[in-house]
């Protein structure tokens, strides 16, 4: 659990550290931004300023190969090419100029016949235009061409160039000249991002282009860009880093030139030094007043908390019982000292209550009900209703026990009479026991003849059943055997017929045979053989005949034995079929008395659980007449004890 003083402490700190992060975080923005728009403003004034240099040093080269253009001496054809070389000379003798040329219309020399045609110098400078070139080839001088005109009078024809080359390094010692500070540097850019001018003439003899060195090496991206500016002919101010140094530069247009820009850069620590110490003053005034405002807060949270944290220990001895110990005095004058007056008062006062409260609870204890509790100064405010409410409590407990003594002696005189007849009851409803058990055993016997008379009729139910389905049996077999009876007639009838062709046949053979043998008589000799075939066929036809008749009487026999059998067949089978039904019908009866048995056996079981139950509930009855007997006899004795425990009670008179 957090402690108020740990409270006061994180709520302080957390305002004042807020406030003054928030404060010294604002101070050290607004620092370094007025430093940083200082030094760009700064830069950016550098970087015109160094630009309206080059210009000025530019133009006073210029004006002096201007007004070479401007000789008539050197216009005049009719001076020779030697007089004209030295004029040269002599102009260059008073300026930075290590070479000079004059060219026809057709860019070639006139001193030494060389072609420049090419150069965009030349062709500038046929315009009517002062230039200055810088060296294409990486070297460190400059070309400045003006036309020349003819008869030296200006705007008039051009019938040249002149041509002066400066001294190597001209435009690099311009630019190392012009110097923010001691680390500072200054450049020229062409209007191709190329290094025209360097204080590291290498830059400018390499051929430097920033522009064209960032597709290789992203970490120059950021300096790319603000070059990228310069080529466009803008002017302003940015950051970059190179070689690990964060640094700031300006640039701005080199006016009178061909697309040539200026920048001046300078580490950015050079600048910063100041503004970096006086964020370090910054922080450390804000360190220092997070310390001043911890040992402030520190302060206030011990003067709040303690109190409080006293009192909240002294109340929660209270809460644990604790009347005796003594509250800490805290002598403060607000209200952290009235907070510790009003725990003693509050310690105080309960200590007195519980006192009171106590004595008159030990002697309700000792069985003292004639008391009362009087009300006084510690029975105020939400407390009256403690000493109304002890008060009704004595006033109900005497009651109460006044109506216990009354109640108890009418509870022994009652439960006196009450185990007399539970006693008499109780012998009623044993004799009563033995009587309905006597008649549930009879019920029992009862039971169990129904039972073994239903079983046998159910056993002589299946013998009916299986002797009737014997006789069906046997009624389908003989009507089978009459089926068989009658095929075996019919087809004695059919053999009869068969007998009597075969008697036909035997009949026209022998007078076939009788033909024959007249025939062989007729033949004489050549007919014996013949007569003796015909005597033969004779002899087998009577043969045939005599057996036809003899298997015709015994066929006639056997039909008559089959219809004396037929006959006596149907009389067995109109016998079968009236034993048949006399079976279904004693089949039939045997059923209903099987029924009615299982009925009768039902009805004897639920008198049988009937008595049963009976029988239960007059077991019950005795034994809850019993109980009552003997409950009676303990509530006659409890009765009696309670009488006696309210004897011990001191009560009021009523």
């Amino acid at each position: 659990m957090k402690r108020i003083r740990d409270k006061i402490l994180v709520i302080m700190i957390s305002a004042v550290t807020v406030s003054v992060l928030v404060v010294g975080l604002i101070g050290i923005w607004q620092n370094y931004s007025a430093t940083m728009a200082t030094l760009r403003d700064l830069m950016k004034v550098t970087a015109g300023i160094a630009a309206d240099r080059v210009e000025q040093e530019l133009q006073a080269s210029l004006n002096v190969v201007t007004e070479a253009g401007h000789m008539d001496s050197l216009a005049d054809p009719s001076i020779g090419v030697n007089e004209k070389q030295k004029l040269i000379e002599q102009s260059m003798s008073v300026s930075n100029f290590s070479k000079g040329d004059i060219l026809d219309t057709k860019g070639i020399s006139i001193f030494d016949r060389k072609d420049y045609s090419d150069k965009e110098y030349f062709q500038q400078a046929l315009q009517g235009k002062a230039v200055a070139a810088p060296a294409t080839d990486g070297e460190l001088y400059l070309v400045m061409a003006a036309p020349l005109w003819e008869n030296g009078v200006p705007d008039s024809r051009i019938i040249g160039v002149v041509c002066f080359t400066s001294k190597e390094g001209f435009l690099c010692d311009i630019a190392g000249s012009i110097n923010v500070n001691e680390n500072g540097k200054a450049y020229i850019l062409d209007k191709e991002g190329y290094t025209i001018a360097h204080s590291n003439t290498s830059n400018v003899t390499g051929r430097e282009n920033t522009t064209r060195d960032a597709q290789k090496d992203p970490s120059l991206q950021p300096l790319a860009e603000l070059e990228q500016k310069m080529v466009n002919g803008e002017s302003g101010a940015g950051e970059y880093d190179y070689d690990g140094v964060r640094k700031v530069m300006a640039y701005a247009p080199v006016p009178g030139t061909d697309g040539w820009s200026i920048a001046v850069n300078a580490p950015k620590i050079d600048f910063m030094n100041a503004t970096y110490t006086g964020i370090f003053i910054i922080a450390m005034l804000v360190v220092v007043a997070l310390i001043a405002a911890f040992f402030l807060a520190l302060f206030l949270a011990n003067g709040i908390g303690r109190p409080i944290r006293i009192c909240a220990d002294r109340l929660n001895r209270l809460a644990q019982g604790d009347l005796e110990s003594e509250v800490e005095e805290i002598l403060a004058k607000d209200e952290t000292g009235q907070l510790s007056d009003a725990t003693k008062r509050i310690v105080e006062s309960l200590k007195g209550l519980v006192l009171d409260l106590s004595n008159g609870l030990t002697a309700l204890a000792s069985g003292n009900l004639d008391l009362k509790i009087e009300k006084n100064e510690l029975y105020i405010g939400d407390f009256q209703p403690i000493a109304v409410a002890i008060n009704e409590i004595l006033n109900k407990l005497n009651s109460t026990m006044h109506q216990i003594n009354i109640a108890s002696e009418q509870v022994a005189s009652g439960a006196s009479q009450v185990a007399d007849g539970a006693q008499v009851l109780s012998r009623g409803a044993t004799e009563q026991a033995s009587s309905v058990e006597e008649l549930a055993a009879t019920i029992n016997d009862i039971s169990r003849y129904s039972t073994n008379t239903a079983a046998s009729t159910l056993d002589a139910d299946k013998q009916v059943q299986i002797a009737g389905s014997r006789v069906q049996a046997c009624d389908r077999q003989m009507k089978d055997m009459l089926s068989a009876m009658e095929e075996i007639r019919s087809k004695s009838v059919e053999i009869s017929k068969i007998i009597k062709t075969i008697e036909d046949i035997a009949f026209q053979t022998n007078i076939l045979a009788l033909n024959a043998a007249v025939e062989a008589a007729r033949a004489g000799t050549a007919g014996k053989g013949f007569a003796v075939v015909a005597d033969e066929v004779r002899n087998l036809a009577s043969k045939s005949a005599e057996a036809s008749k003899n298997t015709a009487a015994l066929i006639a026999g056997t039909v008559q034995a089959v219809e004396k059998g037929f006959g006596y067949a149907n009389e067995t089978a109109g016998s079968l079929v009236e034993i048949v039904d006399v079976a279904k019908s004693v089949s039939v009866t045997v059923g209903k008395i099987s029924e009615d048995a299982k009925e009768q056996a039902n009805a004897i079981s639920q008198v049988t659980t009937g008595i049963e139950q009976i029988s239960g509930v007059v077991q019950s009855n005795s034994a809850t007449a019993e109980e009552s007997a003997a409950a009676s006899e303990e509530l006659s004795g409890q009765a009696q004890m309670l009488k006696s425990l309210v004897g011990k009670f001191k009560l009021r008179s009523m």
